[in-house]
């Protein structure tokens, strides 16, 4: 038991050194030679005469146990007297066992066996001991030492002492290696006369500070150092303890890489060492710097970054304590790091870092880190308005915050409006304000400053719950109103009285139109047809009115007439109407008339003048419509119309000439009504007195009726029965018509 846990040899008439201390367990136990006692991934083991398989930290280890780390595995193993190993990536290790063994021997036995790659010896706990590492081919390093490192590629063995000294055994030649210096031997030759290993690398004047902010654990390490002389490569080896055991990164570089950089580093303490490999791929002597990550978050959405803080005024600093650093708010004392900085209460410039016990180096430049705090901008836009209370005006204020996401702004801002008023200054607390919404407060306004009639000029500050000023603004609010009218309705439409496009008779006596005072909005094309002359007669036209106010506008244009029959031709007709009276919504309009006739080709009727006067009235859906008129032609008959007797002699005396009696009277009367509001139903009765060219008096007259239907576009049908007509003329006339109106009221 004496010898498991302690390399003592135990023996008749051994005796042991004074002063001596061995470790002994509280009971006995069967415990294996070593355990793993911790490892990075792609690490495997194997007992002896076994198959190899995933290692695990904890995992025991006997006698004759293999260990192989891979490409990106490390593992250090510890011994029951507590002597560590470890390995680098791509290294394989036997275990041999340790003072546990039973054979007595001068000789302590190796811990471990080193086929390829490379480990690191450390010592045990206990004084006076030392780590044997057995080599492949017979060699053997006993490191008393706590960082001796061993390589064996191929056949060759190297040995670098970084502490303390190691005996390197090969060949049958021993040499001591000490500190800070290195051997070499391959296969079974002796080794190297000891020599100095490369010394440290020189650090750069421009490296980072040695502690700063790891924002979401996103911490930063890096440095530079200076090119060394006769360099083949330089070893970078981050570990989180003080003896790089704990092992973050370690990566060989080329000559030219003289900086170092690691992201994504969660908050901690970290020890960066930089070793030069020379051309005899000898491992020199370490550059150790340490660093300090301190995780640190900022209310109010904005994240710090590595060398600063960028913060909002009425925000909070978390910080997560370090029992290795201490902190200064500007240039007060230095404490323990505290969890939180509240802004609000101090609104500190900087924040000092030091490692604590570090006071008696606080004069050099890199014993104090200095982080500056930035603070983000907080402004305020106001809009104010003048608003009717209970109590009498009140002035309304609203107010959007800028540089506030975040932030708890009822609590932590607390802003207020102050209004200066005629008789002083008055506030109110500013409410509100939910998902980025406005805040709002109401001032009563005193009697002074509610006279009608002027405008109110008003210095308005947003203040925060300390006093300080976050925006400003003057605003005018316009004089108080008077009372509001009410809104008069537009008057509704007057009705169309009559038909729209009523009945043109295709006749140059009898073609007198029935129209109201009011023209309606109408563009139309049709035809009417007539059987005279004993055939069809058929004339196309295009009719359009309109009224500008009272004044009425309409016009008529008709074709020539396509058959056989005589006595009409193509004519034009301008009119113009004048609503002098309208009562009641058109319950009476009343107003002159005017239209002209004039020929459009050869042959047509004359010039012709027709004053008169329109009448008509609305009740409800009905509409009634009276004409009263005279025609008189301006030019002369022809010779039809001198030469023979009645209108039908002289047209076919006269060739075929449009009969266009020299005078005549009319009397057109009717009415219209709506049966649905698409479709409108009308009739009238038109009565002529027709004085002739020969002295005589005739009567011409007939009823007429029809129908229009449509909207906008719409389309019309009218039909006229005369009982007294013209000579050779039929009784029935027919028209057909199509067009585009203002809608219907």
């Amino acid at each position: 038991m004496i010898q498991r846990y302690n390399r003592v040899a135990c023996g008749p008439g051994t005796a042991l050194a004074e002063g001596l201390t061995l470790v002994l367990p509280a009971e006995v136990t069967s415990i294996p030679d070593a355990k793993i006692r911790s490892m990075h991934p792609d690490v495997r083991a194997r007992a002896a005469g076994g198959a190899w398989a995933p290692a695990a930290p904890g995992m025991p280890l006997v006698a004759n146990s293999s260990v192989n780390t891979l490409d990106e595995g490390r593992a250090d193993i510890e011994f029951v007297d507590r002597t560590r190993v470890l390995l680098a990536p791509n290294t394989l290790v036997v275990i041999y066992g340790t003072a546990s063994r039973t054979r007595v021997s001068k000789t302590p036995p190796a811990a471990v066996e080193l086929a390829d790659g490379e480990v690191k010896a450390a010592l045990a706990a206990l004084r006076g001991q030392s780590v044997e590492v057995a080599t492949g081919g017979g060699g053997r390093v006993s490191a008393s030492s706590r960082d001796t490192v061993v390589q064996r590629r191929g056949e060759r063995t190297t040995v670098a002492v970084f502490d303390g000294k190691a005996g390197v055994s090969s060949g049958g030649v021993s040499v001591v290696v000490p500190k800070d210096h290195g051997t070499r031997f391959s296969d079974r030759a002796p080794p190297a006369r000891p020599r100095p290993l490369p010394p440290p690398p020189e650090w750069t004047t421009a490296d980072v500070a040695p502690i700063a902010l790891a924002p979401a654990g996103l911490g930063v390490l890096s440095a530079s150092w200076k090119p060394a002389p006769g360099a083949a490569g330089y070893r970078v080896e981050v570990a989180r303890d003080p003896e790089l055991n704990d092992l973050v990164v370690r990566e060989e570089v080329k000559p030219d890489v003289v900086s170092f950089r690691a992201e994504k580093m969660p908050a901690g303490a970290y020890f960066l060492r930089v070793r030069v490999i020379d051309r005899e791929e000898y491992l020199g002597v370490g550059a150790v710097r340490r660093f300090h990550l301190v995780a640190a978050r900022v209310s109010g959405g904005v994240a710090p970054a590595a060398r600063e803080i960028t913060a909002n005024p009425y925000g909070i600093v978390e910080l997560t304590p370090s029992p290795a650093l201490e902190l200064s708010l500007d240039d007060g004392p230095f404490g323990p790091v505290p969890e939180r900085i509240d802004l609000l209460q101090r609104a500190p410039r900087e924040l000092r870092l030091r490692e604590r016990g570090s006071a008696a180096a606080e004069r050099r430049p890199d014993a104090v880190t200095s982080l500056p705090v930035r603070y983000t901008a907080v402004g305020a836009s106001i809009q104010a308005a003048r608003v009717a209370t209970a109590g009498g005006q009140a002035l309304e204020a609203r107010v959007a915050l800028d540089g506030v996401a975040g932030v708890d702004v009822a609590r932590r801002v607390a802003p207020r409006i102050v209004a200066h008023l005629p008789g002083g200054a008055r506030s109110a607390a500013l409410t509100g304000g939910a998902r980025g919404g406005a805040l709002t407060a109401r001032i009563p306004l005193p009697p002074e400053a509610t006279r009608p009639g002027a405008p109110l000029r008003v210095r308005l500050d947003v203040a925060d719950g300390r006093g300080g000023v976050l925006g400003t603004s003057d605003v005018e609010l316009p004089a108080e109103p008077g009372p509001a009218r009410a809104a008069v309705p537009a008057p509704p439409a007057a009705p169309v009285l009559g038909a729209y496009l009523p009945l043109l008779p295709v006749t140059a006596a009898a073609d007198a139109l029935w129209l109201g005072p009011t023209p309606p909005a109408v563009v139309a094309v049709g035809a009417a047809a007539v059987r005279a002359g004993g055939g069809w007669v058929a004339a196309g036209q295009v009719r359009a009115s309109g009224a500008v106010g009272p004044l009425g506008l309409d016009a008529a244009l008709r074709s020539n007439p396509a058959g056989g029959g005589e006595g009409v031709g193509s004519a034009g007709w301008l009119g113009a109407r004048f609503r002098a009276v309208r009562l009641d919504r058109s319950a009476l309009e009343l107003g002159p008339t005017l239209r002209l006739g004039v020929p459009l080709a050869d042959g047509g009727p004359p010039v012709r003048i027709e004053p008169g006067v329109a009448l008509g009235g609305a009740a409800g859906r009905l509409t009634w419509v009276v004409d009263a008129g005279l025609r008189i032609r301006a030019g002369g008959g022809g010779e039809g119309a001198a030469g023979g007797e009645g209108g039908a002699a002289g047209g076919e005396e006269g060739g075929g000439a449009p009969i266009a009696p020299p005078s005549q009277g009319f009397l057109l009367a009717g009415a219209a009504a709506d049966a649905a509001p698409w479709l409108r139903l009308h009739g009238a009765l038109d009565l002529h007195l027709v004085h002739r060219d020969d002295g005589a008096n005739d009567v011409l007259g007939g009823l007429s009726a029809g129908a229009e239907a449509g909207g906008a576009l719409f389309g019309a049908l009218s039909v006229r029965v005369s009982p007294w007509r013209e000579a050779g003329e039929g009784p029935v006339t027919a028209q057909i018509a199509v067009g585009f109106r203002e809608a219907p009221p």
